[in-house]
C-alpha cells in the first residue's frame, strides 16, 4: 500500500497520540488536602461504659495552641461558634463535625513548622476534662504515579502522655 507523504506523516502522528497516553497518563494532579491529626469523642453514654460525652458537654469544647509541647506559652485560642457568631467571620474556629453513623470528630491544626512543635490544650469544661496533645507526628508519600496523589503514611500525636496512633481512624477521647 502506497501512502502519500503527508498522509504518512498524519498516520505517524495519530500513531504517536494513540501510544502517547500509555507511557504519559492524562489525568490532573491529584492534590490531597494537608493531613491533620483527627480526635474523636465517644458518645457512649450507657451504662455499660457511661465514659462518652453527651452534646452539650462538647458544645462546651475549646482548644488552646501553646508555643511548645510544655504547655507554658498559650498563643491562642479556637473556640466553637455561638448562635451570634457571622457566617463570614474570618476567626478559625474549632470545627466540631457531627457525621451520621461515625462519633463527632475534630482536627487539630498543622503547625509542624516550629522546631519542637506546639502543644494544645482540649478543654471540656462542661465536662470537666482537659486533654494534652503533643508531638503530632504528620507524613506523607507521594503515590506511585501521578493519579495516586499523596498517602498519608503515618499519624500519630502523644494523647495526655500516651501515643495515639490516628492513621486508619481518629483516636476516641473518653471522661
Amino acid at each position: 500500500m502506497f501512502l502519500s507523504v503527508p498522509l504518512r506523516r498524519l498516520t505517524a502522528g495519530l500513531a504517536a497520540a494513540v501510544a502517547l497516553p500509555s507511557c504519559q497518563q492524562t489525568c490532573p494532579l491529584n492534590m490531597s488536602p494537608p493531613p491533620a491529626f483527627m480526635l474523636a469523642f465517644s458518645t457512649d453514654t450507657t451504662e455499660t461504659s457511661g465514659l462518652g460525652f453527651r452534646r452539650a458537654e462538647l458544645l462546651s469544647a475549646y482548644l488552646v495552641r501553646y508555643a511548645a509541647a510544655d504547655f507554658q506559652q498559650p498563643l491562642d485560642t479556637l473556640r466553637q461558634p455561638s448562635a451570634s457568631t457571622p457566617l463570614n467571620n474570618p476567626k478559625p474556629v474549632l470545627a466540631i463535625y457531627y457525621s451520621a453513623g461515625h462519633p463527632p470528630q475534630f482536627a487539630v491544626p498543622d503547625y509542624s513548622t516550629q522546631s519542637s512543635g506546639p502543644g494544645y490544650r482540649l478543654v471540656v469544661p462542661a465536662a470537666n476534662r482537659t486533654f494534652d496533645i503533643s508531638n503530632i507526628v504528620l507524613q506523607q508519600a507521594p503515590g506511585e504515579n501521578r493519579c495516586d496523589g499523596y498517602r498519608i503514611t503515618r499519624r500519630e500525636a502523644t494523647v495526655n502522655g500516651q501515643l495515639r496512633d490516628g492513621l486508619n481512624t481518629p483516636p476516641l477521647l473518653t471522661k
